[in-house]
């Protein structure tokens, strides 16, 4: 069995991605495919309900936004459940303009509804490009974001 919200996500993201409106599937027949390959209820549950949750959010307007911006200090909390690469990859999102302070925090806030116990660089990664595909006006960001969860670029920190 498959045991994280984290994996439902993922899962659905990478299969149901390129479903046009023409094809939307009925939550529960989804639902059904998702317990079909191997996912429990709980988690097949709670997945939606983050995604109810990220999709109520409101878009913000986009704007040029690399440059300097305010610092972003971590909560006792989050620092717990980022580890420092995760920390690290957030902070050049923002220094790369692929995201702006708006889009950092919807991240942290979806990465901890995750309620996985430590976050890694992966799951920011993906937590990334959810946000910036439910956001309106970000297929630029979006597709630079795609291209480092799907490209060969490795993120290290030094």
């Amino acid at each position: 069995m498959k045991e994280t919200i984290f994996e439902v996500l993922v899962y659905l993201f990478e299969h149901y991605i390129d479903v046009g409106d023409e094809k939307v599937i009925e939550q529960g027949k989804l639902k059904l495919e998702l317990l079909e390959a191997g996912f429990t209820e709980n988690y097949v549950d709670r997945a939606f309900d983050w995604m109810d949750e990220l999709t109520s959010l409101p878009s913000s307007s986009v704007e040029n936004y690399i440059g300097q911006g305010p610092i972003r200090i971590h909560s006792e909390d989050e620092i717990l459940r980022f580890d420092v690469d995760a920390r690290g990859f957030l902070l050049f999102l923002e220094q790369a303009g692929i995201i702006d302070t708006t889009r950092r925090e919807l991240i942290i806030d979806r990465a901890m509804a995750l309620g996985d116990a430590i976050l890694t660089v992966d799951h920011i990664k993906w937590v990334s490009l959810m946000v910036l595909f439910s956001q309106s006006g970000m297929e630029g960001h979006y597709s630079q974001m795609e291209e480092l969860v799907y490209g060969d670029i490795p993120f290290e920190l030094h």
